[in-house]
């Protein structure tokens, strides 16, 4: 469960509950397809496994003297946006830079409080965003209308068809553009493009060999590779 609400379901207090009959629950109305692959899925092999985040540290330092805590130790947050791991990274880095300009031991104290100040606004901002895309999926949103179906028939049905072209355009392109445009040394210039290049021409060649060979084998691909396609445009 989310810090703010998300899933109501209590902790396994029964280690012989039966989870996939829950898991199975939660999904009526879907495809047979999940419901084929839930049947065949031995009930010892699920387990229970509760998510957890907590609100942002903006009173509290996260150092102590020359002791500091980072990463999900301090920030944990909903994995929605993947940024678990990278704000530990960040952390980490930013840490790192400002330890190796810190000339004196006495001065380890003053600069753990100043990474605190340097990383707080940035983390709970990232929070806030996992937290909140946490909480919409579960509590917002749902599978959306279609008109080709009759699964999608709820008020929330309806509200996720309505808001998926604004967060398609606008609240996806806004969010993902603030997480990924943070460079703790400045801005990176051409550096993206400079990568992109590279790794473009280092998988390349595997790529296309990939595709003849399926070819050779006498299977026939769904569409160009992803260089084929890029090259088109």
């Amino acid at each position: 469960p989310s810090g703010c609400g998300g899933s109501e379901r209590t902790d396994q207090a029964n280690p012989e509950e039966d989870l996939v009959g829950y898991i199975k629950s939660l999904h009526e109305g879907w495809s047979d397809e999940v419901h084929y692959v839930l049947d065949n899925t031995p009930r010892e092999s699920v387990e229970q496994r509760d998510l957890y985040d907590r609100a942002p540290e903006l009173l509290r330092s996260w150092a102590d003297g020359n002791v500091v805590l980072m990463g999900d130790a301090v920030h944990p947050m909903m994995p929605n946006l993947g940024q678990g791991g990278c704000q530990a990274i960040e952390d980490a880095y930013v840490l790192t830079e400002m330890l190796a300009n810190t000339k004196t031991t006495g001065s380890i104290e003053k600069t753990l409080q100043e990474f605190y100040k340097k990383r707080i606004l940035r983390v709970s901002i990232v929070q806030f965003l996992s937290r909140l895309a946490s909480d919409l999926i579960i509590n917002a949103f749902d599978t959306p209308w279609s008109p080709h179906d009759d699964k999608g028939k709820s008020w929330k049905s309806y509200l996720t068809f309505f808001w998926k072209p604004v967060l398609q355009y606008f609240i996806f392109p806004a969010q993902f553009a603030y997480l990924y445009s943070y460079h703790p040394t400045g801005s990176m210039g051409k550096l993206p493009a400079q990568l992109q290049e590279q790794w473009k021409s280092r998988h390349a060649i595997d790529s296309e060999k990939a595709f003849d060979e399926v070819q050779k084998a006498g299977q026939k691909s769904a569409g160009p590779s992803f260089f084929q396609a890029a090259n088109a445009k």
